[in-house]
């Protein structure tokens, strides 16, 4: 029994669980643009609470009846990306931070 995604309605044997608005409600969405577009891509949204305040991930759900070998596991391509993604948005972050601390020691 496949499920649609909440945002496109599109049925699907894999989702993610989350919370995407202040109802706190639990949404089921598929793990590509949808996903990306409440998430950022990132399970947890770390780095990006300002852009996704309401943003909760809830794990995987997948369709244990469908044909064939279904995987809810990210490929290690999809979590290397992740991984350097993660490491740019701390490097930006730790830049911008040093930056303001300069500008106020200056004034």
């Amino acid at each position: 029994m496949t499920k649609d995604c909440t945002l496109c309605s599109t049925p699907r044997d894999v989702l993610v669980r989350c919370q995407i608005d202040e109802s706190a409600k639990w949404h089921f969405v598929c793990p590509g643009a949808c996903w990306k577009s409440v998430s950022g891509g990132v399970e947890d949204a770390r780095g990006l609470n300002d852009q996704y305040p309401h943003y909760r991930y809830g794990g995987m759900w997948k369709n244990r009846n469908a044909d064939g070998p279904i995987s809810a596991k990210k490929p290690k391509k999809v979590k290397d990306r992740q991984k350097a993604e993660r490491k740019a948005r701390k490097d930006d972050q730790s830049a911008s931070d040093e930056q303001e601390t300069n500008e106020e020691s200056s004034e």
